[in-house]
């Protein structure tokens, strides 16, 4: 749908510098933000949320990683060796 609107010159700076920020047109950046701030104003909540996943505890020393990183070459260099046997 189209109409008209006035807004004000800064307002709409801000606007076209988020345009392209985001590579998107003016018109997408003008409907997601009313769309948000309609959601925010009527207090419904963002369709969308960002799933979380429990990875568990630390299961590496990462302190040590170039030490396991030397033992696993030397191990891939003497599989080759032995391969040539």
């Amino acid at each position: 749908m189209r109409t008209t609107l006035e807004i004000k010159d800064a307002l709409m700076r801000t606007i076209y510098a988020k345009a392209r920020e985001e590579h998107h047109s003016v018109k997408e950046v003008v409907n997601e933000l009313l769309e948000y701030g309609l959601h925010r104003v009527s207090g419904k909540k963002d369709p969308w949320e960002c799933p979380t996943y429990d990875l568990g505890g630390i299961q590496f020393d990462y302190s040590k990683a170039w030490e396991l990183v030397d033992a696993m070459e030397a191990e891939a260099v003497a599989e080759k060796l032995e391969l040539r046997k």
